[in-house]
């Protein structure tokens, strides 16, 4: 972050999100590249992991060792509280905040994927959104048997979430629709069908509103 670059008074939080193989994390890069190329103060994050102690629960969620749902809910929590008093510091010094990842993510996952129980999953899931106070969430859609395509093209083995079944990612991509109309004030949907240029086109069009609409609240 050099000396000149550019902050926005009270920072702006911009979560990247979608089920497991959309390539968000390759769009939140992408736009990471293109605001600092235009001399913004940019932190990339993500949820799972953030901060020293999430990361190392990271790697318990990603293990595949079997555990009630619950589990996953409570060591997802954890994670989040870590990582959210980073988030509230940096937002002070005026940076743009791009999360891989954020609260609707455990809606998604846990509540519809995991099947737990509504009203104990969204208590956790809008105290974050609360505390965060994302000004934008990209969700990004693609079809379901397709995405997952594209995750087992990729090296590597598969993780805990990544090796449930095809009928577990469709509950996943239904919770990310309910909770994207749950929060539809600041939630955009993306198709992560297209090519990659045009979903980053597309990324940066909505994230440079969110700039300009917070720019306008302070001026």
């Amino acid at each position: 972050m050099g000396s000149d670059s550019k902050q926005i008074n009270g920072g702006l939080v911009i979560v990247f999100d979608g089920i497991d193989g959309v390539d968000k994390s390759t769009q939140l890069e992408l736009a990471k590249t293109q605001l600092e190329s235009d001399n913004w103060s940019v932190l990339a994050s993500r949820n799972l992991g953030g901060t020293p102690i999430g990361e190392e629960l990271r790697e318990v969620m990603l293990s595949t060792i079997d555990r009630p749902s619950m589990t996953n809910l409570y060591i997802s929590v954890a994670i989040q509280e870590a990582l959210l008093d980073k988030i509230e510091q940096e937002r002070a010094k005026g940076l743009i905040i791009l999360l891989d990842r954020g609260p609707l993510s455990l809606a998604a996952y846990e509540i519809y994927g995991s099947r737990l129980d509504e009203a104990t999953g969204w208590q956790y899931v809008d105290a974050g959104m609360l505390r965060l106070g994302p000004e934008l969430t990209i969700i990004y859609n693609a079809k379901t048997e397709e995405a997952l395509d594209r995750l087992k093209s990729k090296p590597g083995q598969s993780d805990y979430f990544e090796s449930m079944p095809l009928e577990y990612f469709e509950r996943v991509a239904d919770g990310y629709d309910i909770a994207a109309k749950r929060y539809e004030d600041f939630t955009v949907k993306i198709d992560a069908g297209q090519e990659v240029n045009t979903i980053h086109e597309q990324t940066m069009q909505v994230i440079n509103q969110a700039i300009e609409s917070k720019l306008t609240k302070h001026k």
